[in-house]
């Protein structure tokens, strides 16, 4: 199959139509998108991304209303619509009939958000129905934040790619379970940091312990111990410049290994050195860890040693994602 990058929703939402799954650009990430009541579509989603079956999919929605169609809804549900949505907040729920266990992994619940991404909400209204989007990459590959990531990952398995730019956040959304409102559950971190959802909600959230079932089914994606992740082996550490004392730098990062800052270090950089954030800036360094990691893994590097951000707001996210990228975790 020959993939195709271009700029027609039009041209998108046709393959759709044509039982083909096709990648869309989201705020968070790419997305590989099949419409919510096409089971023979979400089929090849699994299929092209070599997904596991007890990893269900996130549905994309319109609005309100539209989710009040597939998933039952709460005076707290539509508070929290009103506030976060459109954006990069995916809620977990009580599924309605219509929606196939195909994608809730045989559960009674649902994940849906609603995209703030134009292009996105269009293929939703041409295509007349939700679509379901998992990231548009192959399981536990880095997710994609620009149409060329895409194509370098599922070229020759779906035929169009969407090319709305880089995705503003880039990295996936924030999940919340409110299956029991007593108790929300964070069940992923994302751009919208857990302070701001207990400020909101005015109490704390549980986030998951303990080690998830690989087999089981998951109630959202992203949970498995090994996700994201580069090719390149990835070695995560606290802090690059204290981790490695100058009697070591020739022995660690002068093996073929590219490095991978937070913020600027207070030397000048390396040829195989790269900074996230050159505005010392979280959401800025949340921005660009995939492309990074995108980039670094087509170089021909032995490893990545990347270090890890502060664990607040979108710094867990980031530190979520890169622990689970990691090859080894070197942090003490």
């Amino acid at each position: 199959m020959k993939t195709i990058i271009g700029t027609s929703v039009e041209e998108a939402v046709h393959w759709l139509k044509r039982g083909e799954p096709v990648a869309l650009p989201t705020e968070t990430v790419y997305g590989l998108a099949a419409p919510l009541f096409s089971e023979e579509t979400i089929r090849k989603i699994y299929s092209v991304k070599q997904r596991p079956a007890n990893n269900p999919l996130i549905v994309h929605v319109l609005n309100f209303e539209q989710l009040s169609e597939i998933a039952e809804t709460t005076p707290l549900v539509q508070a929290l619509t009103e506030w976060f949505w459109p954006g990069p907040l995916t809620l977990v729920l009580k599924k309605k009939a219509c929606v196939s266990n195909l994608v809730t992994a045989e559960q009674t619940s649902v994940a849906v958000r609603c995209p703030q991404a134009s292009l996105f909400r269009q293929a939703i209204v041409l295509t007349g129905e939700p679509l379901v989007a998992p990231s548009a990459n192959r399981f536990q590959h880095v997710s994609p934040t620009t149409a060329m990531h895409v194509l370098n990952d599922l070229g020759g398995r779906i035929p169009y790619i969407l090319d709305g730019g880089a995705c503003t956040f880039g990295l996936e959304s924030t999940i919340l379970s409110l299956l029991d409102e007593a108790q929300p559950t964070l069940l992923r971190y994302g751009p919208i940091a857990t302070e701001v959802l207990e400020a909101f909600l005015k109490r704390p959230l549980i986030t998951p312990s303990g080690v998830i079932s690989e087999q089981k089914p998951h109630l959202s994606p992203g949970l498995y111990k090994k996700h994201y992740s580069p090719q390149t082996p990835l070695y995560l550490v606290g802090n690059l410049a204290d981790y490695v004392p100058p009697s070591r730098y020739k022995e660690i990062f002068e093996a073929h290994a590219a490095h991978v800052f937070l913020f600027p270090p207070s030397r000048p950089l390396r040829e195989e050195e790269c900074v996230l954030s050159p505005n010392r800036d979280l959401n800025e360094a949340a921005s660009n860890l995939f492309d990074c990691l995108q980039t670094l893994d087509t170089q021909g590097w032995q490893s990545i040693w990347t270090e890890a951000a502060p664990n607040e707001g979108i710094g867990r996210a980031l530190n979520d994602r890169l622990t689970r990228a990691a090859h080894v975790d070197l942090r003490d």
